[in-house]
Parts: C-alpha cells; sequence; structure tokens
C-alpha cells in the first residue's frame, strides 16, 4: 500500500482519538420567570439556566408561549385569556344614548347620553 496513503490514515486516526467528545443532549433555555428563551443539542453556552429535556418534540410541536419551567421541569401552561369588554354602566365614556359607536368628547354636550365601561373576566 501507499506510504502517503498508511500516513493519511493514521493522521485521521489520531485525530479522532485527539479530538473532544461531542455531548449531545437537548437543552432548554428559561429566564428568571420560567419563560422558554432558547434551546439547543450543542455548544451548549456557559451559566445559563435550562433544564434537559429527553423528548424534544415537546419543544418543537408547542408554542413557546405556552412553555414555563416550574420547579425544574419544562410544563404546558395554557395563557389565561383576558376579555375585556364595554358594558353599560353609571360612569366612564359619554355615548349618544342608543348608538354606542358615537362617543363623546370630554365636555361635549348631548341631549340623550349613556355611559360604557370597560369591564374584563378577572
Amino acid at each position: 500500500m501507499n506510504p502517503d496513503i498508511i500516513e493519511a490514515f493514521r493522521m485521521v486516526e489520531e485525530y479522532d482519538r485527539a479530538r473532544p467528545k461531542l455531548v449531545k443532549e437537548f437543552r432548554v433555555y428559561y429566564n428568571e420567570h420560567g419563560e422558554v428563551t432558547g434551546y439547543c443539542e450543542t455548544d451548549h453556552p456557559q451559566d445559563t439556566n435550562y433544564v434537559v429535556i429527553q423528548n424534544p418534540d415537546m419543544v418543537f410541536h408547542t408554542n413557546t408561549d405556552k412553555l414555563r419551567v416550574v420547579n425544574g421541569e419544562l410544563k404546558i401552561i395554557e395563557p389565561r385569556l383576558t376579555k375585556t369588554r364595554l358594558t353599560k354602566a353609571h360612569a366612564g365614556q359619554a355615548v349618544v344614548r342608543g348608538i354606542a359607536a358615537l362617543a363623546l368628547e370630554p365636555g361635549e354636550q348631548y341631549s340623550d347620553t349613556e355611559y360604557y365601561d370597560r369591564t374584563t373576566n378577572n
């Protein structure tokens, strides 16, 4: 066999022995509120909050807005929806009675008015 090829194989073998072992673990990074800030499988940044995940599909198939790290575990949290609506009230925004789309400016007068104010489901 050609000595150059033998030398090339020896160099590749030496390189394989000297190269660092690749640590492959799937990490999810999060901030102080438990909100997911990123994820990766290799080249892990130092000094960051993270959890190791066994099932990366959970991250890939879920909107990250719904993911939170709670007590060191990744959880799917359904965000609570806040609905805000206008309802008739005794104070708030003055409108023309029966036509809520006609809002009156502060200081504007109209003979027949009613009031609407915001309410939420909280």
